[in-house]
């Protein structure tokens, strides 16, 4: 220690004494804590006030402005942080809200979700960029896809898209409460499903499962991939890039990402990936919803279907009547009537198209509907008693003279 006095560093004390560095800084800590003389400190502004101060605790004014003012009031210079430093200590420690961790089965549960990440710009104007994000539970394996908006096609295409990515679809898959999915859900009641939705569930056999409102860690897993989309995939996105070209690169970041040691499962999402695709259920890319899904149309006077903006023709029989508008592989439609085949066409390239016109309009249509009732002329009679009566001039010659 005399050394150490003497202004001597602990270097130059390790070279003259050959003693190690850690076991010369125990030593001078040790001996400087036990005779390092009380430190000297300077009265505060608040010292008079303390009393006072908790006394106001006491009587639970917790408010250090309110305190603050109060101290002027009695002559207290000092400023609004002195006052907080004395009643910090005082403040009950804020705790978290603790969130159990939920680990799901392999292939027992994926999750889904939408965010915003701002405009991408086109030669005519930006357009709102979102990207579609899909974890699967056990693996942690993601699907990320960016699209111009959080439409209900949109969103039946990226979940047809995620299943066809892994090649199986999940048990249930849990989302919030998105418009596309849910109609309702009360805080404490049953979800309200869209109807449309429950069918696409149905058609592909997997069961929807919102999260509680306000309780975005429910689909933890989820969110935490958009987090770890924004900062670690998206600072590697150049300044100028296509759609397609985003895409192409988030799919390639993703497969890449696969590889890494995760964080809370401590093992690669390609090793755990085995067990995820065998617990769920395979899945047939040809099956898509589009094909599945028909839509009533009632057809017009003038004999025309109108779906999605166009006007595709049937034939004159089926005026009036209701039809049904499918989708099919790849790209067309069929319209039917009591399971005949009316019309088959080409989904049109151009908005607002009127589709085969010419089949079966060319020639002018039936007179008269078959089994459609005909309005008849009639010679209607009125009745006697309704008949008024008749009188003679006479009676009114002997009531005004002529």
């Amino acid at each position: 220690m005399a050394r150490y006095h003497q202004k001597e560093s602990i270097s130059a004390i390790r070279k003259a004494t050959g003693r190690d560095r850690k076991t010369i800084a125990k030593i001078v800590a040790d001996q400087t804590d036990e005779h390092a003389p009380g430190r000297r400190t300077r009265p505060s502004k608040r010292d008079p006030y303390t009393e006072y101060i908790a006394e106001r605790w006491a009587q639970g004014c917790h408010n250090a402005q309110v305190l603050w003012e109060e101290l002027q009031a009695q002559g207290f210079t000092g400023s609004l942080s002195l006052v907080k430093q004395q009643v910090a200590p005082l403040r009950p420690q804020r705790g978290v809200a603790p969130t159990p961790r939920f680990e799901t089965a392999p292939g027992e549960q994926a999750q889904c979700d939408w965010a915003d990440f701002g405009p991408l710009v086109y030669p005519d104007g930006p357009r709102k960029l979102y990207i579609f994000v899909y974890t699967m539970g056990y693996s942690r394996r993601m699907y990320v896809e960016f699209v111009h908006d959080q439409r209900q096609e949109t969103l039946f295409a990226c979940l047809e898209h995620a299943f066809a990515y892994f090649g199986c679809v999940p048990g249930p898959i849990l989302s919030d409460n998105m418009t596309p999915m849910v109609v309702s859900h009360p805080f404490d009641g049953e979800v309200v499903w869209n109807p449309r939705f429950a069918a696409f569930a149905a058609f592909h056999g997997f069961r929807p499962k919102a999260a509680r409102p306000y309780r975005a860690r429910t689909k933890g897993k989820v969110e935490r991939t958009v987090q770890y989309v924004r900062h670690n995939f998206w600072p590697r996105v150049p300044e100028a890039i296509t759609l397609e070209g985003l895409n192409a690169l988030v799919v390639r970041w993703a497969a890449d990402r696969d590889q890494r040691m995760h964080g809370t499962t401590f093992a690669r999402p390609a090793d755990r990936w085995a067990a995820d695709y065998a617990g769920a259920a395979p899945y047939d890319p040809t099956r898509l919803w589009a094909f599945g899904e028909q839509w009533d149309r009632k057809v017009t006077v003038d004999a025309f279907v109108h779906w999605e903006g166009h006007r595709f023709a049937v034939p004159w029989e089926s005026a009036g009547h209701v039809v049904q508008v499918r989708r099919t592989a790849p790209d067309g439609i069929e319209i039917r009537q009591d399971q005949r085949v009316l019309a088959s066409y080409p989904l049109p390239t151009e908005p607002h198209q009127v589709v085969g016109a010419a089949m079966g309009h060319a020639s002018a249509p039936p007179e008269r509907v078959p089994q459609q009732p005909v309005a008849r002329r009639r010679t209607l009679t009125v009745p006697a008693e309704t008949v008024p009566d008749t009188r003679d001039l006479s009676v009114y010659e002997r009531v005004v003279p002529v």
